[in-house]
């Protein structure tokens, strides 16, 4: 499958403080990426964009949305609840799927369906 195919999720989180706790975190949930055939595309550690930026950013990539579903609803996944209240204070998850804006004079991205059919 062509890299351009995945779809990609943006994460940002936001840390309570407790560095050790925090890292494990995304340690831990980095971790479960391959069980749901997800790749960690980037990773960076600390977002140096003023007050309020988030403490981390993960962008990682998945074949289909069967598998963004996976890691979403991942039974592993919630079993980093304890731990995710303890580390985290905020997280935030953004797909990059283009949406059109009704009123803004831009294109609507078209996906095809059937990528073998000429249109």
């Amino acid at each position: 499958m062509e890299r351009s195919a995945r779809i990609e999720l943006t994460l940002r989180l936001w840390s309570v403080g407790a560095t050790e706790s925090f890292d494990d975190y995304v340690d831990q949930l980095v971790g479960l990426l391959p069980r749901n055939r997800g790749i960690l595309e980037r990773r960076a550690a600390e977002v140096d964009a003023g007050p309020g930026a988030p403490d981390a950013l993960l962008v990682m990539s998945f074949p289909d949305s069967a598998s963004v579903d996976g890691f979403l609803r991942d039974p592993l996944r919630t079993d980093l609840d304890d731990l995710a209240a303890a580390a985290v204070s905020r997280s935030l998850i953004t797909d990059s799927r283009h949406r059109h804006e009704p009123g803004v004079d831009q294109d609507a991205d078209i996906i095809p369906l059937r990528p073998d059919e000429t249109q």
